[in-house]
């Protein structure tokens, strides 16, 4: 079998591997999403199960801010009205500026409301007043503050008991200082770090995408069927998945292609613009000030810092309420300016219209990631979203449109796309957790650097350039069935991108009028299928009936080389199934068992690596 060298070309890069055990019922671990707008945390409950937790007020995202009054500090979304009249003393926006230096920042970073960044000795800095007294805090002094602030919160939740470990996610485009950043701000504020996790490997977590059970089980569709109850994926599609992973935040959007194979993810592309709900904000902010003005006939000035700041609180807060209900939404502010009330109402339709530049730039994200992935869309079985601004539904509706109606990935966002980073860190953390402090496993885990996957050596590992599985004899029903996804009779077992080592076990019909089998192995390589599709006839009576377009249909599919690599005659009783198990070993040799279900194995072949 054809196997790739640990190259850029063909290397399987895991950015995370798959959630399992548990750690210590007498201790806890937790998981923080701590992101650049809001950051959230995560425990594991009593059913194994990630829960997000919510603070003292019931809020369970927490906005990622602190601001200073007199002898009061304020931290989360009760520093938030200080924006209005105590801007200065504000500090947000300051996760992204970890590891870096103050001229690294772009004008946009620089550019803010609150508490304006400053130069000290290089380093990222802001000056506010605290109790009377200017001070300088720099951006790693306000992370400590802040990440301080969501280990008491979990530390309350948890009821005193012990916090054996936390595992933060940081955005994939954040470089090895930054992230060593994040994990130097943690560990001064108390917590034990097992890791920093990439944002998209976080979110395949959290849905443990394509991880098989504690007992070996194959995984389920998180999202279930129509009614909610718990499904399984096509056969040959549970252990073995494209995935692409959109996660819109405040201000950058980052698409990922990610080869999910049995719980190893490996990057295989991605793309960061920079976009993201914060353009919303400002298009829903713009849009309320016209309101504003049409209904007072007084403008707010440019200057008028408070206005502006008391309309941006308000404004985000029914772009939340949107995306969670159908209906109209109001947005009301008090004395909004020269003393006037405000109170204006948008519904989801409005709110797209003014929000379709920012879907537009999403969508050329993911679109590009696709690109550097070399990859059509019908070649991805699913889009997982993450970050609050993903889940509105006219973004939701306009992603669905790039993959095809049938057979189309599936855009899976079952668990809150605000909430899906946390939990899928404190999954992580449950399983590192669980590997004994003085194994070698958690000695390696603790020895890997903090740095985006791809710089990190020690993750890249030997993977299939090509796919590999096998040729149906005839094309039954059954067999069509089995080999849709993949490909007219190419029955995949192991997809390209497949780690090295790896093990499958498929289950084939078994012919029906007679006593043997004849299994052909070959690799294969991923094409798509482009067919145009007449429409149907224009109805002769109606006279408004436009004539349809002709659709182009394209069905991603597995061609196989014309020369077999093997041939495997097995045994086996009319009618009964075919148990075909594939190894394929670290280099790249292949060993191939086959026999009766549920009975001997009669059949096995050893294939040499490729050259």
């Amino acid at each position: 079998m054809s196997k790739s060298a640990a190259t850029t070309n063909g290397t399987a890069t895991p950015i995370s591997g798959a959630a399992g055990s548990t750690a210590s019922s007498s201790t806890a671990v937790i998981g923080i999403n701590l992101g650049n707008t809001y950051s959230s945390i995560a425990c594991i409950n009593q059913h194994g199960r990630a829960d997000v937790i919510a603070n003292e007020d019931g809020e369970r995202q927490l906005a990622t801010r602190i601001a200073f009054n007199g002898d009061q500090v304020y931290i989360g979304q009760q520093a938030t009205p200080q924006l209005v009249r105590n801007a200065p003393n504000v500090i947000d926006r300051f996760v992204s500026l970890l590891g870096r230096s103050y001229k690294e920042l772009s004008s946009s970073e620089l550019a803010r409301d609150s508490a304006q960044v400053l130069d000290k000795n290089g380093v990222p800095s802001f000056e506010v007043e605290i109790d009377g007294k200017k001070t300088i805090l720099s951006a790693h002094d306000a992370a400590v503050r802040y990440i301080a602030s969501l280990f008491a919160t979990a530390k309350d939740f948890l009821s005193g008991v012990p916090i054996a470990g936390a595992v933060l996610s940081v955005p994939l485009s954040f470089t090895a200082a930054q992230s060593a950043g994040v994990r130097k701000a943690a560990q001064e504020a108390g917590l034990i770090v097992l890791e920093t996790l990439a944002a998209p490997s976080a979110a395949l977590v959290g849905y443990g995408i394509t991880s098989p059970g504690p007992r070996g089980e194959l995984p389920s569709n998180p999202e279930g069927d129509e009614s909610g109850h718990q499904t399984t994926y096509a056969p040959g599609r549970a252990l073995d998945r494209t995935i692409a992973v959109v996660d819109v935040g405040a201000e950058t959007t980052t698409a990922t292609i990610v080869a999910a194979r049995a719980g190893l993810y490996a990057l295989l592309s991605s793309s960061t613009s920079q976009v993201g709900g914060k353009g919303i904000d400002d298009a829903l902010l713009q849009f309320f000030a016209k309101e504003f003005t049409k209904k007072t006939k007084v403008s707010i000035k440019e200057t008028d810092t408070k206005s502006w700041a008391k309309l941006r609180i308000e404004a985000e807060k029914t772009k939340k309420a949107l995306s969670a209900s159908s209906g109209a939404q109001q947005c009301s502010v008090e004395s909004l300016a020269e003393g006037l009330d405000f109170s204006g109402s948008i519904n989801r339709v409005r709110l797209d219209m003014l929000s379709g530049k920012v879907y537009d730039e999403v969508i050329q994200t993911l679109k590009a990631a696709l690109e550097n992935a070399k990859l059509d869309a019908s070649q991805v079985d699913e889009v997982i979203l993450a970050g609050g601004t993903s889940r509105l539904p006219g973004l939701v509706e306009r992603l669905s449109f790039i993959f095809p109606e049938e057979g189309g990935a599936s855009i899976t966002h079952g668990i809150d796309s605000s909430e899906v980073l946390a939990r899928g860190s404190a999954l992580q953390a449950q399983v590192i957790a669980a590997v004994p402090a003085s194994s070698a496993e958690r000695k390696h885990i603790e020895s890997l650097p903090s740095a985006p996957p791809g710089e990190v050596s020690e993750l890249k590992v030997r993977s299939t350039s090509k796919a590999f599985g096998l040729v149906l004899p005839a094309a039954t029903e059954e067999a069509k069935k089995l080999a849709s996804t993949d490909g007219k009779l190419f029955v995949t077992l192991l997809p390209q991108h497949t780690p090295l080592p790896a093990r499958r076990s498929f289950l084939l019909p078994g012919p029906q009028a007679a006593t043997a089998a004849l299994l052909s192995f070959h690799e294969g390589t991923a094409e798509v299928k482009v067919e145009t599709v007449a429409p149907p006839a224009p109805d002769p009576e109606d006279e408004d009936d436009e004539p349809e377009e002709p659709e182009e249909v394209r069905t991603a599919m597995v061609k196989p080389d014309s020369k077999a690599l093997a041939e495997l005659a097995v045994t086996v009783s009319k009618g009964k199934n075919v148990l075909v198990n594939v190894v394929a070993n670290a280099d790249g040799s292949v060993d191939i068992q086959a026999g009766e279900e549920s009975a001997e194995i009669t059949a096995k072949i050893s294939l040499p690596a490729s050259k």
